[in-house]
């Protein structure tokens, strides 16, 4: 940065940053041309001013509807509720992008009721102002680059029982679709969204492969993610496809015959008539993911690609370090929790 003489063309060159942004020109024929070129065009910049005064609902409006298209419905809707907050915080004054400053923006953050919520609502904050500057080229600036995270402190994961897990399943209706359920997104690891999403194009019963599609591989972008189907999970599937009354979806309310969006009842209520401590389906992942703990022949990357983690320090949240592959992961969770 600065002023330099170009040896192949024999020019004067200047560079300079400001809020961020690199400015540069060249083809000057002394220092002092391109010294003088260069301050007259740092008191030009500093003198803009953004063109487009765009306010804050129409930012918010334009990033939720890329974000309902690139994220889960349960992080859309919370985007929403965090850009709500911030809304209700400037008493429904629609602000231009921006005039809304680091300052304010840190009065807001600092309502929050913990460091955990701080840093959850900066991150959804930080989101949006990215669009808005990068995307919609209404600001320049980002008034969070400033707000750090507060340290918070990271709840260990409790891991059930397996003689909980065993309840858990002799509770589940077999009459139902409540046991194949519970069976699959125990011997898949996936998350139950996934799960909700499988169709029968997913299954592959010649080559016993599986295909879960994730949003939370590091990117937005729906990635495919295919696991070993091992005897136990077989027997589910088959079974299902003999007696499918639909040729969409695996699993799909038997009443409207088309997926079901969420179960939010069913964890809660299997867990009280198994007599067992309340657990959601994310609580299997971690149940799951500890028993390939105990296989030396399954490695981190194998079980980092099984759960669809796109960092493998998220992946060792949840086991230790292993050897193996895919296939060999699968058969060992097999017949586990065979129930007669």
């Amino acid at each position: 940065m600065g002023l330099w003489r170009d040896k192949t063309r024999k020019d004067w060159c200047y560079s300079f940053q400001y809020q961020t942004q690199t400015y540069a020109g060249r083809g000057f024929k002394t220092k002092a041309e391109a010294r003088t070129a260069r301050e007259e065009r740092r008191k030009l910049v500093k003198g803009q001013k953004i063109e487009t005064g765009m306010a804050y609902s129409e930012a918010v409006n334009l990033y939720l509807d890329h974000a309902q298209k690139a994220f889960t419905s349960e992080t859309y809707k919370y985007k929403k509720y965090v850009y709500s907050q911030l809304w209700l915080f400037m008493k429904e004054f629609d602000f231009p992008m921006h005039e809304i400053t680091t300052p304010m923006l840190k009065a807001y953050l600092d309502t929050r009721h913990s460091n955990n919520n701080f840093n959850v609502h900066r991150r959804e904050l930080s989101a949006l102002f990215t669009y808005a500057r990068d995307i919609l080229e209404v600001i320049t600036t980002h008034p969070l680059r400033k707000i750090k995270k507060l340290p918070h402190q990271v709840r260990s994961k409790t891991i059930p029982r397996e003689s909980d897990i065993v309840k858990l399943i002799q509770a589940a209706d077999p009459e139902t679709d409540e046991r194949d359920l519970l069976l699959t997104v125990l011997h898949t690891l996936a998350r139950i969204d996934e799960i909700l999403k499988l169709t029968w194009d997913d299954i592959n019963f010649e080559k016993r492969l599986l295909s879960k599609w994730t949003r939370k591989s590091g990117d937005s972008s729906p990635k495919e993610i295919r696991v070993n189907i091992n005897d136990e999970l077989y027997d589910v599937l088959w079974n299902r496809w003999q007696n499918r009354e639909q040729d969409t979806w695996v699993f799909y309310n038997q009443t409207t015959k088309t997926r079901y969006l969420k179960r939010p009842k069913f964890m809660k209520g299997l867990c009280k008539r198994a007599g067992i401590p309340p657990m959601g389906f994310h609580t299997l992942r971690h149940f799951m993911s500890s028993l390939l703990d105990d296989n030396p022949k399954i490695s981190t990357k194998t079980i980092q690609k099984i759960l669809g983690h796109a960092s493998k320090r998220t992946t060792e949240i949840y086991l230790h370090e292993l050897d193996g592959s895919i296939e060999t992961a699968m058969d060992s969770i097999s017949g586990k929790f065979s129930i007669d």
